[in-house]
């Protein structure tokens, strides 16, 4: 099947084929390895949920800090990771233990880092909710590349990068949702082999090239044959 794929000329048609051929195989292969990941994601999800002492290499986000990340977390998706790690390693400053009552009970939590913006960035502590997104990006981004405390997430933007995170960054539209869909993929456990979406595969076709150069153009849809 791979020689005969090297065979096509058509570079559309040759990567058609090739995702064809590759979403054969995962479902071929799908009932090895579908409870096992399964389970690895969910443990994964219950990390997310998980209130824990955290460490990091980092030194504490100052107010300028988060508040340039915050500005500039449009304009790239580097940028949007940045804040969320940001974040994530501001999270090991700021105590979000629980509070007990006198019986032993849970009765809230201290003030972590939502007490924090009310402190010293009022201007965003009405965003809290989004910037715990970002938040959450960086911590699918850590999982994705299974990297833990006390790195923090910034290394993962240095060069060189690892593969994760190079695709991730290789489309160069800031759309968050679109990222973090992306990211929520590899770590999700409702999304285990799940196919890539179709609206996904379509815009990376366009950004292939519509035919090879040893081939006639088309016919425009109205003009007669020759």
């Amino acid at each position: 099947m791979r020689d005969e794929v090297k065979k096509l000329a058509d570079p559309v048609e040759r990567d058609r084929m090739k995702r064809e051929l590759m979403r054969d195989l995962r479902i071929v292969r799908r009932p090895f390895y579908y409870a096992r990941e399964t389970k690895r994601r969910r443990e994964l999800a219950a990390a997310r949920r998980k209130i824990s002492r955290r460490r990091t290499t980092a030194p504490m986000p100052t107010r300028e800090d988060i508040l340039a990340a915050w500005s500039a977390r449009k304009e790239s998706r580097e940028a949007m990771i940045r804040l969320g790690g940001m974040l994530h390693d501001l999270e090991c400053y700021v105590d979000n233990c629980l509070r007990f009552d006198e019986t032993g009970a849970v009765v809230g939590r201290n003030g972590g880092i939502r007490g924090w913006l009310k402190a010293n960035l009022p201007e965003l502590s009405p965003k809290y909710k989004t910037l715990m997104r970002y938040k959450a990006l960086a911590m699918r981004v850590r999982q994705a590349t299974n990297t833990r405390d006390p790195t923090p997430t910034a290394t993962l933007l240095d060069e060189p990068r690892c593969e994760v995170v190079s695709t991730l960054l290789a489309d160069q539209e800031p759309v968050f949702d679109r990222l973090f869909a992306a990211v929520d993929r590899l770590v999700a456990p409702e999304a285990v082999f799940l196919d890539e979406p179709e609206k996904v595969r379509r815009r990376h076709l366009r950004r292939q090239p519509l035919r090879s150069k040893n081939l006639p153009a088309r016919l425009p849809v109205n003009s007669p044959p020759e």
